[in-house]
């Protein structure tokens, strides 16, 4: 069986990891998005839209972003 390493490769990929990373409020902070998107995408273009929505998001929950 081969497995697989998990990337997001697509905005609405990244859209939905997102969604479902900041649902859960243990894992509301920049430092947990800057290292899943290091973690988890390739593409530089899709790294900085990753990041800049989770800004935008977490903005929506009250936090102050660096």
């Amino acid at each position: 069986m081969i497995v697989e390493s998990f990337i997001i490769d697509s905005e609405s990929a990244a859209d939905e990891y997102l969604r479902n990373l900041l649902e859960k409020h243990k894992y509301r902070s920049m430092n947990v998005v800057t290292m899943r998107a290091q973690k988890y995408i390739k593409d530089e273009h899709l790294k900085n839209y990753f990041i800049n929505k989770a800004k935008e998001i977490l903005k929506t929950y009250g936090r102050e972003i660096e």
